[in-house]
């Protein structure tokens, strides 16, 4: 509290005197200043001076002059003072609300047209918490990438994230990307929808099912309710965010973690330097083609954690549940490396292209599966390898292939062991495919 106020008689000393303190920002589009300052892991200071004029937008990069300010540039708004950044937005191109600005402002306010000024303050100080995080409750999904959680700990300490769960209408749900930022980085390790984190597909609402690692606890077609227990380990920091592709209301989530624990997958106890890595792909996948779902450059060890994998196509059918996945340790051994599996339903535990159907256990689960001649083929599918890790000192590469070939092979069965020129498996089809492959790294 006392960092806050000293902050404040700064402000109003340094405005009073010419130019605009160090601390003022112009918030991204339709973010509230809790969290644009939380991007930088500051505190809002809810207390913005204008001294009645447009000098904090100009000083700010904003030229007020093009266009009269609705309402005589009066505030009449908790999310001003702000400029209209929207082109659809009756307002475009106004500094707004700049005259008469209250002594208290709202940090927490946002509208999807503007950008806030906004007084970031103090820096967070590192935390010694052992439990820490945050929940929202009946709040918003905003389209533009919102802060929720952000949480600094001090060096020689480790945190990990263990614990996510979110719950919103199905539209919502579809379009909700929840990005994981770990000690600093400008790129998110972990981009995440919540069901292909939960290794479902095509947001499948059967429910209510669960492993200790994932599962759906509500669903059938209303609001579902994802979670996972993944640990996310970082070292210095962790900045959570959410965006959708429009503003959707009633939406709920929980983000939790934990200060130096044990960080032990199966029998392994990771390093205290391992980074969790979300490796994904999106997109068309042709006839037998070979799809990298890891790739971890040399220099590099870890383990594989997780895979879950997504398949479609126009009712062509399951051939594609002929491809084999290969491991590569290093990364560019030769072929065919480790088969680890002899079909695709195969390294998911099951057979048969899957013919009894839906399942959800510990180690693996086939989450959906739609099979419609001439119409739709819909397949999704997760595994862990905590009970058998996929573990390596040098590089990795972990592949899988649509479809498969036959041919020779030094075992007498060619599936699995030919690259080249053996005839296909039935009319193997991967029109789209989504992989999301959870992997932990860190430097040799």
């Amino acid at each position: 509290m006392f960092s806050v106020i000293l902050s404040l008689s700064l402000i109003v000393a340094a405005t009073a005197a010419g130019p605009v303190p160090p601390g003022y920002i112009l918030g991204p589009q339709g973010v509230s200043c809790e969290a644009a300052c939380l991007d930088t892991f500051r505190t809002c200071v809810p207390h913005v001076v204008t001294d009645d004029s447009t000098k904090i937008f100009e000083e700010l990069g904003i030229d007020c002059s093009k266009k009269p300010s609705a309402q005589g540039g009066k505030w009449w708004a908790a999310d001003q003072p702000s400029y209209s950044s929207d082109p659809q937005d009756v307002n475009y191109g106004e500094c707004l609300g700049y005259i008469g600005t209250p002594n208290i402002s709202s940090c927490g306010a946002a509208e999807s047209s503007v950008r806030r000024v906004c007084q970031c303050g103090a820096l967070l100080e590192p935390s010694s918490a052992l439990t820490f995080g945050t929940g929202l409750s009946g709040g918003s999904v905003p389209a533009a990438e919102t802060t929720l959680f952000a949480h600094q700990i001090a060096p020689g300490h480790v945190g990990v994230m263990n614990h996510f769960w979110s719950t919103c209408s199905p539209a919502a749900e579809t379009n909700l990307l929840v990005r994981y930022y770990i000690d600093g980085e400008a790129n998110a390790s972990i981009a995440m929808h919540p069901a292909m984190a939960a290794g479902t597909g095509f947001d499948d609402p059967s429910a209510p099912w669960g492993t200790k690692w994932i599962g759906l606890g509500a669903g059938k077609g209303g609001g579902q309710a994802w979670f996972h227990n993944i640990k996310i380990p970082f070292q210095k920091s962790i900045r959570i965010t959410i965006q959708a592709d429009k503003s959707y209301g009633g939406f709920y989530i929980i983000v939790r973690g934990g200060l130096d624990l044990p960080l032990v997958v199966g029998d392994v106890t990771l390093p205290p330097t391992a980074r969790m890595q979300l490796q994904k792909f999106e997109g068309r996948v042709d006839p037998l083609q070979v799809l990298d779902i890891v790739n971890v450059p040399k220099g590099f060890s870890g383990q594989h954690f997780m895979s879950a994998l997504a398949v479609n196509n126009s009712g062509v059918g399951l051939n594609f549940l002929e491809g084999c996945y290969h491991m590569y340790d290093p990364a560019d051994q030769a072929f065919p490396g480790t088969v680890l599996s002899t079909g695709t339903e195969d390294y998911f535990d099951s057979g048969w292209y899957f013919n009894a159907g839906e399942f959800h256990l510990p180690v693996s689960g086939m989450t959906h599966l739609v099979n419609q001649p001439k119409n739709v083929t819909e397949w999704s599918a997760y595994r862990f390898h905590e009970m058998d890790p996929l573990r390596f000192g040098n590089g990795f590469r972990l592949t899988w292939r649509c479809g498969d070939m036959t041919g020779s092979a030094p075992d007498g069965g060619g599936k699995c062991y030919t690259q080249t020129g053996g005839p296909p498996v039935g009319n193997p089809v991967c029109e789209h495919v989504i992989s999301y492959a959870w992997v932990y790294v860190w430097p040799n």
